[in-house]
C-alpha cells in the first residue's frame, strides 16, 4: 500500500517506515498554527508531529514505547525547543501537561 500526502511530508522512522494515512485530515482539523501548542498522545514514529511542528506549532509527545522515544530524540533537538518527548502511557498524559 502506498500514501502520498504531499513532497514536504514525509513519514519517519527506520527501515519499517510509518506512514500516517490520515496526515491531511489531522492537520486540517488541527489546523496548527506558530505559537500553538499540540498533543500527540501516541508519538510512534513521528510522523504526525513532524508535519505539526513543520506549521510552527509545538509539541507535547507521549508515548509509552522507550525505542519510539529514542527515535524520536533527534527531532527533539532539531525542533529548536519545540517538542518535548514524554515516555509514559497515554493514560497519564494529565501529569505532563499544564
Amino acid at each position: 500500500m502506498t500514501a502520498s500526502h504531499g513532497d514536504d511530508l514525509h513519514a519517519v522512522g527506520g527501515s519499517a517506515r510509518h506512514i500516517p494515512v490520515l496526515l491531511g485530515e489531522v492537520l486540517e482539523a488541527l489546523a496548527p498554527a506558530q505559537g500553538d501548542i499540540i498533543i500527540d498522545g501516541t508519538f510512534g514514529a513521528g510522523g504526525y508531529t513532524r508535519a505539526i511542528l513543520a506549521t510552527g506549532a509545538s509539541v507535547v509527545a507521549i508515548d509509552r514505547d522507550p525505542d519510539a522515544i529514542a527515535a524520536g530524540r533527534d527531532m527533539e533537538v532539531q525542533s529548536g525547543g519545540r517538542l518535548r518527548l514524554v515516555q509514559a502511557p497515554f493514560s497519564t498524559l494529565d501529569e505532563h501537561v499544564e
